[in-house]
């Protein structure tokens, strides 16, 4: 079972790794790109600095501050690929979902930029943890928020939520724009969350015409490792 459940996960995986450092590669380029060039700046105010006296000195403590802008920017960058680094660490592990949905949105934001729709990520008001493969749920959730995306229309708003609900937690993920039919059963990364931790989706029109929100329903243990553990657990018939 182990090898099954497995094998969407490490195939969409890589994609999904792939998609997001491109991403944020980029996003570090960008920062790098423009710490050079008000390095550049620096140095003709610099060159110039004798006859231009006071406007020389304020216009360089302005870029001081650009830059240090930057480099904040690009530690945040670096804070996500080490969050997602250390996602795959284990797969068998209690994590708190929040911080799961924090990073999600945190990656999700540059397509969400690109398509200029306002994604806003909230965390549940109380703590909730969960125990099995975070990278999975991760690269579910990811997934979700993808294709909502993509269904959304530019200037809109999506959302992303979670509570604890019976014995786990239930996700929202809503788009102010209705959802083409069957486009979430495309979403690949769905199975992975279903092999992975019998993970259970339901639509939400609001309003009725059209599904606007996917519902998520997540188990606090995830049902493979659950079922493993039970397997060690029993004894055996004849003593052994």
């Amino acid at each position: 079972m182990g090898h099954d459940h497995r094998r969407p996960l490490q195939r969409e995986g890589v994609l999904f790794f792939g998609d997001v450092i491109a991403g944020l590669s980029h996003e570090l380029s960008n920062v790098f790109n423009i710490i050079n060039e008000i390095a550049g700046l620096q140095e003709d105010i610099v060159g110039g600095a004798h006859p231009k006296g006071a406007d020389a000195a304020d216009r360089l403590s302005e870029l001081a501050g650009r830059i240090k802008a930057q480099v904040e920017r690009g530690e945040t960058f670096n804070q996500f690929l080490h969050s997602l680094a250390h996602s795959v660490d284990d797969d068998d592990i209690a994590f708190d979902l929040g911080d799961t949905l924090d990073l999600a949105g945190s990656l999700a934001a540059r397509p969400a930029r690109l398509a200029r729709v306002e994604l806003v990520v909230h965390r549940p008001e109380s703590p909730v943890t969960l125990v099995g493969d975070p990278f999975a749920l991760l690269l579910t959730i990811f997934g979700l928020i993808g294709v909502v995306l993509d269904a959304a229309d530019s200037e809109r708003r999506v959302e992303v939520s979670a509570a604890p609900h019976g014995n786990g937690a239930r996700l929202f993920v809503t788009s102010a724009d209705p959802l083409p039919p069957g486009v979430v059963d495309e979403v690949a990364a769905l199975e992975t969350g279903r092999l992975t931790w019998g993970v259970v989706h339901t639509l939400d029109p609001q309003p009725p015409e059209a599904p606007r929100r996917i519902i998520l329903d997540v188990p606090a243990v995830a049902p493979a490792l659950k079922a493993t553990t039970d397997e060690e657990g029993q004894e055996d018939p004849d003593g052994n």
